[in-house]
């Protein structure tokens, strides 16, 4: 149960990191027509090639079912690296870092009314109320972005995970789990009201927002994806939306894109490597195609078919 509870922590920290961003990148980005692709070989002179994999952070068979050019890169590949190392040590981690401190409640930061409707909601999601009363607001946040009926079985980042470790391969992870919570921990405490409350009054609108995401990624149609995500939060303020479009665009994305790159120098130096990232790290200027090839290498979209379901 412990386990569960946190890998579906993770699942939902990932997917709530991959949707928020696309707001922004879709705003800066969308007159750019990105490549129909979510894989991509990574090549300099002298080194073998590499790997670079957009991931969709949901469970969806269509999703965790690897296409036959992925599929042969991973198996040959010597090092795998997905955002975060997932292992027993970020699960515990990422136990802590979601529970507010004995005798703090969620009910004293958010209103009642609010707090009523999260009950039903997580108690979909199989979270029982003695586990939400304890929650921080945007652990809540993670939670609400999470399927009531989860299809498949893992989401994809940890099925790759999986792979790795029972395949003997090099590991690792390309920032902390401290590192991507602390983009929501050290949220304003408003913000993240703004961001629940906005799950909670609409939770279809998000329901089918990820429904069209996914349907979008198996397509390999990013631009569908920017610009079903291209709009601010009609049901949040003005002044809400601004400060999210802001965030979005430095901390979730920009930032988030050069920290990868120049952690990449190293195994990518070294070569068959596989690579794998939220899709929406892949395109645009301050994009990840875009940042290795400022640093010398040569990228070359594969244009893969989904196997079919």
């Amino acid at each position: 149960m412990f386990a569960r509870s946190c890998m579906r922590f993770f699942a939902a920290a990932l997917t709530l990191a991959a949707l928020l961003p696309q707001m922004a990148q879709a705003a800066t980005d969308k007159a750019q027509a990105a490549p129909r692709a979510i894989f991509w070989r990574i090549d300099k002179p002298g080194t073998p090639s590499s790997w670079l994999f957009g991931t969709a952070h949901v469970a969806d068979p269509r999703v965790t079912t690897l296409s036959e050019p992925v599929q042969k890169a991973f198996d040959s590949s010597d090092q795998v690296y997905t955002e975060i190392r997932i292992d027993l040590n970020m699960m515990m981690d990422m136990a802590k870092a979601v529970l507010r401190p004995e005798g703090d409640l969620l009910s004293a930061h958010i209103d009642d009314a609010h707090y009523q409707k999260l009950l039903p909601e997580l108690a979909a999601r199989e979270y029982p109320e003695v586990a939400t009363r304890r929650l921080y607001i945007w652990a809540a946040a993670m939670l609400m972005m999470e399927p009531k009926k989860q299809p498949g079985q893992i989401p994809l980042d940890l099925l790759l995970a999986k792979m790795s470790v029972e395949g003997g391969k090099n590991y690792g992870g390309l920032e902390t789990i401290q590192e991507q919570l602390s983009l929501f921990q050290n949220m304003p405490e408003d913000k993240q009201r703004a961001m629940l409350y906005s799950m909670i009054d609409h939770p279809d609108e998000y329901a089918k927002q990820t429904r069209q995401i996914v349907d979008a990624y198996v397509a390999r149609d990013l631009n569908h994806i920017m610009d079903l995500s291209g709009e601010d939060d009609p049901n949040m303020s003005a002044g809400d939306q601004a400060w999210f479009r802001n965030w979005t665009r430095k901390d979730l994305l920009t930032d988030r894109n050069q920290r990868f790159a120049d952690r990449l120098q190293a195994p990518l130096s070294k070569g068959n490597a596989f690579i794998a990232v939220g899709a929406m790290h892949l395109p645009g200027p301050q994009g990840l195609v875009a940042l290795l090839k400022k640093a010398g290498y040569t990228l070359t979209p594969i244009y893969d078919t989904p196997k079919a379901q």
